[in-house]
């Protein structure tokens, strides 16, 4: 699979308590929401991600390219995107915009992310049902 793939969108307010000194976004709260969305693509796709899970998603890599400041009050959207499954590998991007106009990107996340059985702690490969997102 190497087709980029719109699997989930998710819409946040985002909160005055993460603000930096200077009035924008910090920079660590990009990360959370892109987890965030994460998760809840994982929820809406009903993967297991739960501490009594057998194997479960586990984040190898990730990095964030910033293009624009956020700044409060404002709403983002973050898409989701299926990149490509390789063997255990699952590669995803995730694009940050303003939920009020599309055409403001504040920036990319990619993430590199694996499935892990926590018993036996090895990677394993991811459930079948990725390969049909």
């Amino acid at each position: 699979m190497n087709n980029k793939k719109l699997l989930h969108t998710q819409k946040f307010d985002i909160r005055w308590g993460d603000m930096d000194a200077y009035g924008h976004l910090n920079n660590t709260s990009y990360f959370l929401y892109v987890q965030e969305a994460r998760f809840e693509l994982l929820r809406a796709y009903n993967l297991d991600y739960s501490a009594s899970a057998d194997n479960a998603p586990i984040l190898l890599d990730t990095s964030f390219n910033f293009k624009k400041q956020v700044t409060y009050p404002e709403t983002i959207l973050i898409e989701t995107y299926l990149v490509n499954v390789d063997r255990k590998k699952v590669y995803m991007e995730q694009i940050m915009k303003s939920a009020n106009d599309l055409d403001i990107v504040y920036g990319t996340c990619t993430s590199l992310i694996m499935w892990y059985d926590f018993k036996n702690k090895v990677t394993v490969l991811p459930p079948e049902a990725i390969h049909h997102l």
